[in-house]
């Protein structure tokens, strides 16, 4: 079956071989969802994303943090996850058939180191809530599995799913939050913790003023002097193995033929509908849990980060499935190919709707920071989407390669490649004519 990697053909490849189209879709389907979440990043404080107490609770408020608590957070990064590993594992593999393993995971790491590097600038120079880091430096760990079988990697990957979520229910269950809330209202248990919270409040709030009206550079300055990259880093084995479960699982749906359509259509419609069903009924006792209790932060952490990591699973594989199953049917129509196409662009488009959403919201652009409430803020989501499906597919009409999906490529391979359609078709010329696949770096 054809196949493709996270960011485009390689040099490595066979020349002809195609794409797996529905790992495009899949990637588009991350990217536009993963705005519908990111959005909130951007227009409120950080913790904003999960700590309703930061603000009035209200009826609308409510209402868009269960929405996308039950059906946003978490499951698009994961997605993007799952998809991740998948790509590790067609590059390693297209590479090790020419270079040998050793060759095929020096050059892998090479490539994240690169991601690495964008993932530090757009973290310090746009938002906050980056990914690539993340995923670059836990795709460094993941790599080293690569060399395994399918079934060692699913059962690696179940096993840091599983680890992540029994772990982070026991490590980060909020004991001394609920016992301060429990307390007498105006005992000095419950008196003191306020006063705690009230500071986490105004902490939260601090650079509010600085991101409705500051300058660029305001703001470039007040991410670095309020958390490093290496904060970032320092965080990641709260999210790391969840990540690197992920990651070993979507490496060995990819060998075992989930993507390629191997699989019974019938049971993957069954069984994606179904993990998303399960999903729902298990994380909702945690979303009345953080009602209940205010989003108080030990316990949105908690609800956020605890046995949500693994519960969430279901409903990861659920859109995988489905989208899958679908794929051929998508595929033929536009909103399918556009979606097709904004997945093959999916690293310049997660950075585009970074720029899109802080020229929105940000001091630099129109400074609608702190002014919505979180439905609302969908529609300037479903904005930023509708313009990711308008402009993919033109652009791959001209060009081979989304911007950044081409630098990171060259990047990654030290040599310049054409990037326009015209330049392809010469190379290609050039390989039917002298029988040399050099120009074209295979």
């Amino acid at each position: 079956m054809a196949t493709s990697d996270i960011g485009g053909a390689t040099p490595d490849q066979p020349v002809g071989a195609r794409r797996i189209e529905s790992l495009d879709l899949l990637r588009g389907f991350a990217v536009l969802g993963i705005l519908a979440a990111n959005v909130v990043g951007f227009a409120r404080t950080g913790p904003y994303y999960y700590w309703g107490i930061l603000h009035p609770a209200g009826f609308w408020e409510e209402a868009g943090w269960l929405l996308q608590y039950l059906f946003l957070d978490g499951k698009l990064r994961g997605l993007f996850a799952l998809l991740f590993g998948a790509g590790m594992a067609i590059f390693v593999d297209r590479a090790a058939a020419r270079r040998g393993m050793a060759g095929a995971l020096l050059l892998q790491g090479r490539r994240l180191l690169w991601l690495a590097l964008f993932g530090a600038l757009h973290y310090y120079l746009l938002f906050f809530g980056d990914i690539l880091l993340d995923y670059a430096v836990v795709g460094l760990v993941a790599m080293l599995f690569l060399p395994l079988g399918a079934r060692a990697l699913l059962f690696i990957g179940l096993f840091a799913s599983f680890y992540m979520g029994i772990m982070g229910g026991i490590a980060l269950w909020p004991a001394d939050e609920l016992a301060a809330l429990n307390a007498p209202a105006a005992s000095e248990a419950r008196t003191a913790y306020e006063a705690e919270v009230e500071a986490m409040r105004g902490q939260s709030h601090a650079s509010d003023a600085v991101r409705k009206t500051g300058s660029f550079t305001d703001l470039v300055a007040c991410r670095h002097e309020t958390r490093s990259a290496w904060d970032r880093i320092a965080f990641m084995p709260v999210t790391g193995p969840g990540y690197l479960g992920l990651m070993l699982l979507g490496a060995a749906l990819y060998r075992m033929g989930f993507f390629s359509g191997g699989w019974s259509r019938r049971g993957m419609i069954v069984w994606g509908a179904t993990g998303i069903v399960a999903t729902v009924v298990f994380t909702l006792p945690l979303a009345v849990m953080g009602m209940q209790h205010n989003h108080y932060p030990a316990v949105s952490f908690w609800v956020q980060f605890g046995p949500a990591s693994l519960l969430r699973l279901p409903m990861i594989l659920g859109y995988a499935a489905l989208l899958v199953a679908f794929a051929p049917a998508l595929g033929r129509t536009a909103l399918g190919r556009r979606m097709a196409a904004a997945g093959r662009m999916a690293f310049t488009n997660y950075i585009a709707s970074s720029v899109l959403m802080g020229a929105v919201f940000l001091g630099w652009g129109l400074g609608l920071y702190g002014d919505w409430h979180r439905l609302a803020l969908w529609a300037w989501a479903a904005g930023g989407m509708a313009l990711m499906l308008l402009w993919s597919a033109p652009w791959l009409d001209r060009f081979r390669f989304g911007p950044l999906e081409w630098l990171w490529r060259c990047l990654t391979y030290m040599q310049l490649f054409p990037i326009r359609r015209r330049d392809e078709d010469a190379a290609d010329a050039g390989i039917a004519s002298n029988g040399s696949p050099a120009k074209r770096g295979i």
